[in-house]
């Protein structure tokens, strides 16, 4: 399988190929074993600035008919912007860098009714990236803050997500998209996640890792999730789990040195596990102690469920129920 990359002219075949190897494309094309996306519209911006040279690529991938999409982002620094494209069958974005920087590369490809978009800003092979750390560090984080990752993905196709961010700010607005699977992974930076509207499906897993940085989500009920593992680390998150609930759900939570501030509708039953020691803050205000168990004063049997399992070590958890 052919991915798509940034490069235009790296589409064209080479006529060098043997008799035999036509023949095999062609077996596996009538086969439906190799399925590819159309050809993006690729646009190249380049410039010059007081950081150096930058560059700017647009790209517009059409998908084919698939029954699930797996979106792989590694952004090392910079902005991060991803929404929902009101254009069903369409993924369009772009990257701003300075190449002497970072060396992006963006692929998409389609195969056994499953679309890959990987969007990847680390790459060991094409740069040294100690150097770049320590180039970072030294100038600070302003230098390289205009870098710039803008995508938006098609909302009537199953996404399966796995994104680790690195240094900047992220703004991720789920709104809108058909959401299976989620991986979220913080590093330094401020991350910003919301969804205003019901996810059409259920989505089996979500997981949230703010690592040393900051997260702000709004809404994150509206995900529909079964399965939620919360791990902060020595940053600081609060997230609004309120929205629109249809069944239990399981949210593991494992706060380290960090703060956590989870809000949860009050219309909702709600049953907590804590583990803690003499130096973790708990706060349970909302909730009422009944042997290892907090629960919600007003338990009605016919209400979803969410139960919380806490661990805690020198941080701080608190658990809030709001209409």
């Amino acid at each position: 399988m052919m991915a798509l990359s940034k490069q235009p002219f790296d589409l064209t075949f080479h006529f060098n190929m043997k008799k035999t190897q036509y023949i095999t494309a062609i077996i596996l094309l009538s086969l439906g074993i190799a399925q590819g996306p159309s050809t993006p519209l690729f646009q190249q911006d380049k410039g010059r600035d007081d950081k150096g040279k930058w560059v700017r690529d647009h790209y517009n991938y059409t998908v084919g008919d698939i029954d699930q999409l797996e979106v792989d982002i590694e952004y090392v620094m910079g902005e991060l912007n991803l929404d929902a494209n009101m254009k069903p069958k369409l993924i369009s974005g772009s990257i701003f860098y300075y190449p002497l920087w970072f060396a992006p590369e963006i692929e998409y490809e389609e195969r056994s009714n499953r679309g890959v978009l990987s969007i990847r800003t680390d790459q060991d092979d094409n740069y040294n990236f100690v150097l770049s750390e320590y180039k970072i560090f030294k100038k600070g984080f302003s230098e390289f803050e205009d870098n710039s990752l803008d995508f938006s993905l098609p909302t009537m196709i199953p996404i399966d997500l796995d994104l680790d961010f690195g240094m900047g700010s992220a703004n991720i607005d789920f709104t809108d998209l058909t959401l299976s699977h989620i991986q979220i992974e913080g590093g330094m930076g401020e991350m910003n996640v919301e969804m205003h509207r019901p996810n059409p499906m259920v989505c089996d897993f979500l997981k949230i890792d703010t690592g040393l940085g900051s997260f702000e989500a709004e809404g994150l009920g509206n995900i529909n999730a079964r399965e939620v593992d919360i791990e902060v680390g020595m940053g600081s998150a609060e997230i609004d789990y309120r929205g629109h609930f249809t069944h239990d759900v399981e949210i593991d939570i494992e706060v380290g040195m960090g703060s956590l501030e989870l809000i949860l509708p009050d219309n909702v039953n709600v049953k907590a596990k804590v583990r803690h020691n003499f130096l973790s803050s708990i706060d349970m205000d909302d909730l009422i102690k009944k042997g290892n168990y907090y629960l919600t004063e007003d338990w009605e049997s016919d209400r979803p469920t969410v139960f919380l399992d806490i661990s805690v070590g020198l941080g701080s958890v608190d658990i809030d129920l709001r209409h």
